[in-house]
């Protein structure tokens, strides 16, 4: 019984933590919460966050984490992965908006949408 209760609560803080589009990241001022997203740097292709299409981010602080995985020796093609850590400033409601794209093209292959709402 002990070990069912720890895996579901280890399921219930990856669930919580874990960002899909659509979802909503609910935060109280001050909280935070860490996003991540996969990208495949070793051929060009990153994700950013676009500040034009984004609302409301004064709400929010919003530090680059780097990136993870790959390994020390990346092989093109081998994915690695984009952090972020999101901190609520002051209740509201925001949407960050990730595109996809290498630095000199002109439009993202594609785009991610998330909100988050930021309630006492």
């Amino acid at each position: 019984m002990k070990r069912l209760l720890s895996r579901l609560l280890l399921l219930s803080v990856f669930v919580a933590f874990s960002a899909h589009a659509g979802d909503v990241i609910r935060l109280a001022p001050g909280g935070s919460a860490n996003f991540s997203l996969q990208e495949n740097m070793t051929t060009g292709y990153s994700w950013r966050i676009d500040h034009a299409a984004s609302r409301d981010l004064d709400i929010l602080s919003i530090s680059d984490g780097g990136r993870g995985g790959g390994g020390r020796r990346r092989m093109v093609g081998s994915p690695s992965v984009r952090h972020w850590k999101i901190r609520a400033l002051k209740p509201g409601h925001a949407e960050i908006v990730f595109a996809y794209q290498r630095p000199w093209e002109p439009a993202p292959v594609k785009t991610r949408s998330v909100e988050v709402e930021v309630a006492p």
